[in-house]
């Protein structure tokens, strides 16, 4: 299951997924990104650039958004996105009112979405300066990480089986990625 895409697409893809993950869409940029470093490592991590631009584009949308509707109404929502639970988004609220953007960092580690920073700093009206350029290291490490250890298994495998065909490739990579959110939306509904 190859997708022949040029190098302009790679890059749309990437952008349009991290803005629909920072608004409302629940499965990662990462998957577009470790797909493309599957066969072309250095595109991926430019990917992740791209990735990185709409996601905050998407998170500017859900900061202004939450500025302007009732609290209520915004919880409601977010709680709607898979995985998502409304204690989740009142510990995000508390967690920002205490430690302020600099949580950012930890939500990658704790499997909680970017979109309930975006929504909590615009509900307590803190800074989007700020909030977008601590969310540059909290989204952007991530995603590179992700990328790189995709492409370095990737090219494990190609190494070690050189004519392993791309179908095999292929399930592996989409195998892996339903396996860890089989494991999210499991580990995350029990919170």
């Amino acid at each position: 299951m190859v997708i022949p895409m040029g190098r302009v697409a790679d890059h749309s893809v990437a952008a349009g997924w991290g803005f629909a993950e920072a608004t409302f869409f629940f499965v990662v940029p990462d998957v577009w990104t470790s797909w493309v470093g599957l066969r072309r490592p250095r595109r991926a991590l430019t990917c992740c650039l791209s990735a990185l631009g709409g996601a905050m584009t998407g998170g500017t949308v859900t900061y202004l958004w939450s500025r302007r509707m009732p609290e209520r109404t915004t919880r409601r929502w977010m709680a709607k996105v898979p995985a998502v639970s409304e204690q989740m988004v009142v510990e995000v609220e508390a967690e920002l009112q205490h430690e302020g953007h600099r949580s950012l960092m930890r939500g990658p580690t704790r499997g909680v979405p970017y979109k309930l920073y975006a929504r909590a700093s615009g509900l307590q009206g803190r800074s989007l300066v700020s909030f977008l350029a601590w969310s540059v290291p909290a989204r952007l490490l991530r995603f590179a990480a992700v990328t790189l250890l995709a492409s370095g298994a990737a090219a494990a495998a190609h190494r070690a089986a050189p004519r392993l065909p791309e179908p095999a490739v292929s399930m592996v990579f989409a195998g892996c990625w339903s396996a860890f959110y089989l494991w999210f939306f499991r580990t995350l509904s029990r919170r």
